[in-house]
């Protein structure tokens, strides 16, 4: 991961050591949508700003047997989204990546991003079971553990052998990505490849259902869910393809969440100065840039969330317990997870545990 130099946060310095939470699965559902029927009591009682996944370090109540779907376990949440579900999706994935399915009170898909190419038949399996129609695809930026799978798919559908995706119809496409000169100009050499394949692959779909670069404020509902888009595309020249992150606030039945893709400080805290704090409201925030090298703490204190998603492969979620200091210049998930706690975030649900669906 890139060191983010000249980004100084203006924190007391001090070294710690973060320990581990309480807190526990969720462990009934069906093979396709989990069901939130029955989470542990360990898991609706976790100590407020623990820090630690929702899985970690507790002793779970003999129930359920653990519920699988294509080998992957599947985990459950009550958050009170009145019919509707928020599916933060592992899939079959070791590493990072962003991949979040919500569904409407009416059945309706809207897909975040869909992580890896190699993530592509996994999602797939999961939209068709839900119906195979996907209403609207919004996008954050052009890197491949983000837009990877939907290129697979509209590559696919295209070849005339569309094979595993035959049955999907992949909806609307929103996408604000910077312009491909200023990526070459100022991206790293080796995403420039996936960053062209994701515009000539968005070219080439039906126009009629692709939305571009729509203006900050923008706001259309599906079902229960509405959705609006924060921001444009920022323009910095340092980490262009993650500062150029679309954020994304839905609010569904009360509850706003809020999608932030890899955005670095330099967007955060752009952001936080364009839309002010109270646009930015959250109950449930996805951590930018997978928990490490990503947002500021005045940027989620800002949010102020109280259950924060972590797109967080098990690698990096291995290194919550290293040390760091306060006013260092990377980002590291043992610092952000201290921010979280700092921010009596109340629950951490990690991707590395599996899929995990929210109602």
């Amino acid at each position: 991961m890139k060191k983010m130099t000249g980004r100084l946060l203006s924190i007391s310095a001090a070294l710690l050591l973060l320990t581990n939470s309480v807190t526990a699965f969720a462990e009934q559902g069906s093979a396709n949508i989990v069901s939130a029927s029955s989470v542990p009591e360990s898991a609706q009682s976790a100590q407020a700003g623990s820090g630690g996944s929702a899985s970690e370090g507790t002793t779970e109540k003999k129930s359920a047997p653990i519920i699988m779907n294509q080998g992957v376990r599947q985990n459950s949440y009550e958050l009170g989204l009145g019919g509707a579900t928020v599916t933060m999706i592992k899939g079959k994935e070791s590493g990072q990546q962003l991949a979040i399915v919500v569904k409407s009170n009416d059945g309706r898909i809207i897909v975040v991003d869909g992580g890896f190419k190699t993530n592509a038949p996994y999602l797939g399996e999961y939209i068709k079971a839900n119906g195979g129609k996907v209403a609207v695809w919004l996008l954050t930026h052009p890197h491949v553990d983000h837009v990877g799978a939907l290129d697979v798919m509209l590559e696919q559908q295209r070849s005339g052998n569309p094979k595993d995706f035959a049955k999907i119809d992949l909806g609307e496409i929103y996408y604000s990505f910077a312009p491909m000169d200023f990526y070459k100009a100022h991206e790293q050499e080796y995403r420039l490849p996936v960053i062209q394949e994701s515009y000539d692959d968005i070219a080439a779909y039906d126009q009629s259902k692709v939305h571009y670069n729509s203006p900050a404020g923008t706001s259309f509902d599906i079902g229960n869910v509405n959705v609006q888009i924060l921001n444009q595309p920022y323009l910095f020249d340092i980490d262009t393809g993650n500062n150029s992150s679309i954020c994304y606030m839905l609010t569904i039945n009360g509850k706003k969440i809020l999608i932030t893709g890899d955005l670095p400080y330099e967007a955060a805290e752009q952001l936080l100065k364009d839309r002010g704090a109270a646009a930015l409201k959250a109950d449930v925030v996805q951590l930018a840039h997978h928990g490490q090298h990503g947002g500021s703490f005045a940027f989620y204190s800002a949010v102020g969330a109280k259950y924060a998603l972590w797109p967080t492969p098990q690698s990096l979620w291995d290194k919550r317990d290293e040390a760091f200091t306060e006013d260092q210049q990377t980002y590291t998930i043992a610092l952000t997870r201290h921010w979280m706690n700092k921010l009596s975030v109340e629950q951490n649900f990690v991707m590395a545990d599996g899929d995990w669906t929210f109602r």
